[in-house]
């Protein structure tokens, strides 16, 4: 994921008066020596050709930030002073009672600074603030429209790239479609492995998704940037395809005529109009309805609850209910927060009762090609309750919360009941399944 230091920034320059070289230092809270940023590529217009100096008024420490090494090789992403963002002006108090009320708070937008480049250290790195102190020298040369939009998509790519790096997409398989031996239902079930690469792809793209969407969800052609940098080539093409098509007027012989919708049976008894479902009376018998009626107690029975779900959501419910008015977490940056013993407690429990709730939901789950697939969700949620009793023992050697602890107790017995379930159940599947 991308370097965000907003946060951490005390005060940089970037030089951009030689084209096609960016150069510059940054420093940063707690670190003596400047990040020393030597980049190809050009800033946008408006900044492109000239020096850039910014100052953060309350610079704090980062988590990440010592990660960063010192000297940053590689080439520029998007650099502007006038991306748009959008920045409420609520007070806190006004912001909590927008949130209590389920408005959103006001906001207005405001020019931010926007630096990005990607490094061959640390990958992207972003500096997004609308709070800079920020100063312009005078410009050593100037760049046109042209120049910028060719800047501007050498930016896209350089994204694309390194998504590319983050979904890790697997060589396709080259397949004669030709071969009429080949038959997809001749294929075995995928095994626990085979799904767990699935899955593992799978939470790859949404990172690469969320980034994405992170940088471009605001833009006017936001849907066709991020196609583009999620190397989404079919989506553009459907795309592209629609809106030649939108843009072409109708064909007269295509739009269908009022014939077209004519009763052909009105004309001969016009009386009769909207009479005929009584004639259809005797087409329907009781068999139907008993017929329906086990066709809506089969789905009935197909969507039961298995007792592990049930178990994982009786504890989130309860933690819910009991922690909902606990406050210790609270007055602590975002980032912090999400690291906290409770915050990785309750994130992971919830993982598990929303994971079982969908690899369990049908009777099947442990038959033919979902027996796969359930193994290998049932492992993450092994994982997940493993992290979530580290956040509660973590918990429960902390004197803040020793109030909670027999509450905490109690949860951690539960817990492990749902892990030693989750154990069974994996043993139970694999002997149904051998070779998975």
């Amino acid at each position: 994921m991308a370097f965000r230091l907003d946060q951490a920034i005390v005060r940089g320059e970037l030089d951009n008066t030689e084209q096609g070289r960016v150069r510059g230092s940054i420093w940063l809270e707690g670190r003596k020596e400047p990040l020393t940023l030597d980049l190809e590529g050009d800033a946008w217009r408006d900044v492109a050709g000239a020096r850039i100096t910014f100052i953060n008024p309350e610079p704090r420490r980062q988590k990440n930030q010592g990660d960063l090494k010192s000297v940053q090789h590689g080439i520029v992403g998007d650099i502007t002073v006038s991306r748009k963002v959008k920045h409420v002006t609520a007070s806190d108090e006004e912001w909590q009672r927008c949130m209590e009320e389920g408005r959103q708070p006001p906001v207005e937008w405001r020019n931010s600074l926007y630096i990005e480049w990607f490094s061959e250290e640390n990958g992207r790195v972003v500096i997004e603030s609308a709070d800079f102190e920020t100063q312009i020298t005078a410009f050593a040369w100037q760049m046109d429209e042209a120049e910028e939009q060719a800047q501007q998509f050498a930016n896209l790519n350089a994204m694309r790239n390194w998504l590319a790096t983050i979904i890790q997409r697997p060589e396709k398989e080259e397949r004669d479609d030709d071969d009429e031996t080949f038959d997809p239902g001749d294929e075995a079930p995928m095994t626990e492995a085979e799904w767990e690469e699935s899955l593992k792809l799978s939470d790859r793209v949404t990172d690469a998704h969320m980034e994405a969407m992170d940088k471009y969800a605001e833009d006017d052609d936001d849907e066709t940037k991020v196609a583009f940098v999620m190397g989404w080539d079919h989506m553009l093409d459907m795309m592209a395809q629609a809106q030649e098509n939108s843009g072409k007027p109708a064909r007269a012989d295509d739009m269908p005529s009022m014939e077209d919708f004519d009763d052909e049976e009105d004309d001969d008894d016009p009386e009769d109009a909207g009479e005929e479902w009584k004639d259809d009376e005797d087409g329907f018998s009781d068999d139907d309805d008993d017929d329906e009626e086990e066709a809506f107690a089969e789905f009935m029975e197909e969507r039961r609850s298995h007792p592990l779900q049930k178990s994982a959501h009786k504890l989130v419910s309860r933690i819910l209910r009991d922690l909902r008015d606990d406050d210790r977490d609270e007055g602590i940056g975002d980032e912090e927060a999400r690291n906290t013993p409770l915050s990785r407690f309750i994130s992971n429990t919830m993982s598990i009762s929303g994971k079982l709730a969908g690899a369990l939901s049908t009777r099947r789950f442990a038959e033919g090609s979902d027996a796969g697939y359930t193994l290998a969700i049932l492992k993450r949620c092994l994982n997940w309750s493993n992290e979530a009793l580290s956040g509660l023992n973590s918990l429960l050697a902390d004197p803040m919360w020793e109030d909670r602890h027999t509450l905490f107790s109690e949860y951690k017995r539960e817990l492990h009941t749902i892990r030693d379930g989750i154990t069974d159940l994996r043993q139970e599947i694999r002997l149904k399944n051998p070779g998975l």
